[in-house]
Order: C-alpha cells, then sequence, then structure tokens
C-alpha cells in the first residue's frame, strides 16, 4: 500500500475485523431475541384465543337462560338499577 504506513494499514484491518465480529454477534442476539419473543408471543395468542373461545361460551350460555328464563335477569336488572341509583342518590345529599 503506497503511501499509507503499515501501522494504519493493520488498524484497519483490525477495526474492520472488530466491526465484522461486532456484527455477526448482533445477529446471533437478534435471532435469540426474536425467538424469544415469538415464543412469548404464541403463549399470549394461545391465551387470548382460549379466553376468546371461554367468553363465545359464556355468551351461549347467558343468552340461553335469558330466552329460557327472561323474568329473571329483568328482575336482576331492575333491582341492580334501583341499588346502583339508591347509591348515586345518597352521595348528592
Amino acid at each position: 500500500m503506497k503511501g499509507r504506513p503499515m501501522s494504519e494499514v493493520n488498524s484497519k484491518q483490525k477495526f474492520e475485523e472488530a466491526l465484522s465480529l461486532l456484527n455477526e454477534a448482533a445477529k446471533e442476539k437478534k435471532e435469540d431475541i426474536q425467538r424469544l419473543l415469538s415464543d412469548r408471543y404464541s403463549h399470549i395468542k394461545d391465551a387470548v384465543l382460549s379466553g376468546s373461545d371461554r367468553a363465545t361460551e359464556v355468551f351461549e350460555e347467558v343468552d340461553e337462560n335469558v330466552r329460557k328464563n327472561p323474568w329473571a335477569y329483568i328482575g336482576g336488572a331492575a333491582l341492580g338499577a334501583l341499588l346502583l341509583g339508591y347509591i348515586l342518590g345518597s352521595q348528592r345529599k
């Protein structure tokens, strides 16, 4: 290499090697992190899907019960509204 001292060339070469090693290590860590996140995400996704399925089942059961015996639910809703009105009304005094 004409015009450049040998130590400068060696320094540049060492710097490039260090950058290459850092890039390889970063790629490995990136892959590890992506794999861990993917595993965690799949667990969360499974839990959400399971919860969604269970919520659908509960909704269907409640819907069926309301259709079989609507007056119990109408009475429960009226009682809940009465209690809520009493609690909110007593706070104004």
